[in-house]
């Protein structure tokens, strides 16, 4: 269970250490996330490096693949801790090759060595994905964690919040200042609900159920179809059976055991099928979308559920047609074999509804998988007003004592600069940070009432950004290199943020008013001695998006561009457009670094695109799964329609001799066929358009932005169903008009 008080509330190490011993709690852990600089043959690195309790391996209950997880062993009761440490398998494999011979190796971590004791599996990322796993210390009780509980059995979250806030009535008592003013309240979670499931795949998940709902819907209808279809031509054995004394409830029953048979049958041919498929499914799951600890796999849980759905859609599929069956006139039965019934005739006007029901319910689908796609290629011609493509993005640590004043900092930006802009391959570097990634800040234009936007975002940048991100320039001039390296107070701005200027005032040449260069952040950022809120606009240029894209029609926000050297930062962030690849120059880059200071460490490279690759993963997840979920429902009521006809052909075998022995031709035959499969089509078609209609606002919610009452989807799934129905249909409608009346005609 995870427990929470209030907002602006954080638990410290003291809490979760009198946590642990409540009576309620079985075993508790905590983590504090952190990092640490890495040492070695390689340039520094900082990685991740959540700190544990020393439970925490074994109460999450992964095994490491080679050495051990952290013990208890190495924690002192002091409170500090051995200097050992756990790594990730992607650290493993990117730092020491996947060596086995790992463990046991020192590793300089925060210049400080500490020996390698495990390494856990691909799939364990409690807090890192690349990083690596430290024993969380007692020394600093005010130090702050991520406490988790679990209950003893039988204990309810009623009863354990009872206790867990007692608890915390007597440390508010001695630490007031810690906890919200206006009050609070204690609640627990279930850590599974809150953390499993981002909200992005929950809302693919739910309609995925709906989806799989409409589908089951399908295939019972076929199974019922099939099942009736299978009653009437036994009607005559039927009829046999109850005319010799047979009850009717053993007739139903035994058509309900046959029923039930074919759809375990069928259960475990899609068991076995969705074992195979999992993985497919694992493989489209975006990264990032499930916990790297979980796994999706059939287990005893999925195999109950098929037996229940199996056991369900026999008894319904099979229930109508035995009725049906049982209830048939015996003496209409016994004629004929039962093939030229009025029964027959009932039982195909059940079939053709059954049949229509199916096309809503496909359509419905194909209008779903149709919006996904939809939304997903909005996305792919989305234009953020920057390219991506072939962007290294590099970041380092400045946070040594040789680069304590701005001047220093500079300095370093502008010798990597220029180092960078000769390397083999690369086309311009610059420094600053992708569009997403922008800070904002509180503004001030002069001649302006009141502020379109509560803030805006601004980026510190060399002269090179521009030509870098190909961000075009529209009026004005861009910043020089002169500029950008003295820290003077000139701006560029983007075409939304020149719309904050009164009506017919000109930006070029006014100024805007920053707050945030008047209070830089003492941890991340150095500003100069004497630093103007004022900055003078001395370009425009075009607009960029640089926040989450959830609409791609929303307008662009505002964007301030300044001088990098307005800002002595921590961690500046290069980027190099590339010829080629960029990753392959993350080797150079970091020779690079290495050359002009072996003591800077480098954060991870990675490839810029990856913004908008992001962007688009649940999109894409969503148009997988939906065109799926599609093809397969338009496959079923395909094959509906076509047993609908076929079975219809079969009962009117004789009308259509007849109809050929008096002159009918070919062409009518089959115009008289397809007449049918026509209207279940057109019915079930504007069933199911009118049904997609109404659940449109729900997909649309879910899968991405697309325009409302989109005609494009509507029209192009119904030439689609309407091609693949005609193709079901012709197929017995030949046949029908390849009935031979003389063979007809001799059976009569």
């Amino acid at each position: 269970m995870n427990p929470k008080t209030g907002q602006g509330f954080e638990f410290q190490e003291g809490d979760f250490l009198e946590m642990a011993k409540l009576p309620c709690v079985s075993s508790a852990m905590a983590t504090n996330p952190g990092s640490v600089l890495m040492r070695g043959d390689l340039t520094p690195e900082i990685i991740h490096s959540p700190h544990v309790s020393p439970s925490a391996f074994a109460f999450l209950g992964v095994p490491p693949i080679l050495g051990r997880g952290l013990f208890p062993s190495d924690f002192r009761p002091n409170g500090e801790t051995e200097p050992v440490a756990v790594l990730s398998f992607q650290l493993w494999q990117k730092r020491f090759d996947g060596d086995s011979d790992v463990i046991g190796r020192t590793i300089m971590l925060n210049d400080e060595p500490h020996k390698v004791v495990g390494v856990m599996p691909p799939r364990f990322g409690w807090y890192t994905d690349d990083g690596l796993w430290l024993p969380l210390p007692t020394t600093d009780r005010s130090l702050w964690v991520r406490p988790i509980l679990r209950l003893n059995p039988g204990v309810s979250s009623g009863v354990a919040e009872q206790q867990l806030k007692a608890l915390l009535l007597r440390i508010a008592k001695d630490s007031p200042d810690r906890f919200p003013k206006g009050g609070w309240t204690v609640s627990l979670f279930n850590y599974l609900d809150i953390t499993s499931l981002s909200d992005e795949l929950r809302s693919s998940l739910r309609l995925l159920r709906y989806a799989v709902i409409c589908l089951l819907l399908i295939a019972c209808t076929n199974v019922t179809n099939l099942l009736l279809a299978r009653g009437t031509t036994r009607s005559r054995e039927i009829a046999i059976r109850l005319a010799m004394g047979a009850g009717r409830a053993r007739v139903v029953r035994q058509l309900l055991t046959e029923g039930v048979l074919l759809a375990f049958l069928g259960g475990t041919i899609g068991l076995l099928f969705a074992y195979g498929l999992t993985h497919v499914i694992v493989a489209l799951i975006p990264a990032g979308y499930l916990p790297n600890e979980s796994r999706v796999t059939i287990n005893l849980w999925v195999l109950g559920f098929t037996f229940l759905v199996s056991l369900a859609t026999g008894i319904l599929a099979a229930l109508a047609p035995a009725i049906r069956c049982t209830r048939a006139d015996l003496n209409d039965a016994l004629k004929s074999g039962g093939q030229n019934t009025t029964a027959g005739t009932r039982t195909m006007g059940l079939r053709n509804t059954l049949a229509i029901c199916e096309v809503a319910l496909a359509v419905v689908l194909l209008v779903g998988a149709g919006l996904a796609i939809r939304g997903f290629a909005e996305l792919t011609r989305l234009v953020p007003g920057y390219d991506l493509d072939n962007l290294l993005v590099a970041r380092v640590s400045l946070q040594t004592k040789n680069y304590a004043t701005i001047g220093q900092r500079d300095g370093f930006v502008r010798d990597a600069l220029e180092r960078f802009r000769v390397l083999p391959g690369v086309l311009s570097a610059c420094v600053g940070t992708p569009p997403h990634f922008d800070r904002d800040s509180t503004y001030a234009i002069a001649g302006a009432t009141e502020p379109a936007h509560d803030r805006i975002s601004v980026n510190f940048v060399s002269a090179e950004y521009l030509s870098t991100f190909r961000i075009p320039l529209i009026a004005g001039r861009n910043l020089t290199a002169a500029e950008a390296a003295l820290g003077d107070p000139v701006a560029l701005i983007t075409q939304a943020a020149a719309r904050l200027w009164p009506a017919g005032v000109a930006p070029i040449g006014r100024t805007i008013t920053l707050d945030s260069l008047a209070a830089p952040s003492a941890s991340w950022d150095l500003a100069p001695a004497k630093t103007s809120k004022e900055l003078t606009v001395v370009g425009i240029v075009g607009d960029v998006r640089n926040y989450p894209i959830s609409n791609p029609r929303s307008p662009f926000p505002p964007d301030v561009f300044a001088p990098y050297s307005l800002r002595g930062s921590i961690r500046p962030e290069f980027i190099l457009r590339t010829q080629g690849n960029p990753k392959a120059l993350v080797g150079a880059v970091r020779a690079t670094l290495r050359d002009l200071d072996k003591d800077i460490p480098m954060f991870p490279a990675w490839s810029a695109d990856k913004i908008l690759v992001q962007e688009g993963v649940q999109p894409r997840f969503n148009a997988s799964l939906f065109t799926a979920l599609g093809v397969s429902a338009l496959a079923l009521a395909v094959t509906g329609i076509y047993g609908v006809l076929s079975y219809s052909v079969s009962q009117r075998t004789r009308e259509i001799g007849l109809r050929i022995a008096l002159g009918a031709r070919g062409g009518a035959i089959q115009r008289l066929v397809l007449r049918n499969g026509m209207v279940i089509l057109g019915i079930g078609l504007l069933a199911g358009l009118a049904l997609s209609e109404g659940l449109t606002t729900l997909v649309r919610s879910q899968v991405f932005v697309v325009p409302p009452n989109d005609p494009v989807v509507f029209i192009l799934v119904s030439a689609l169903f309407g091609a693949a129905a005609i193709a079901a249909c012709l197929l017995p409608a030949r046949r029908a008009a390849r009935v031979d009346p003389n063979v007809v005609l001799r059976l009569e």
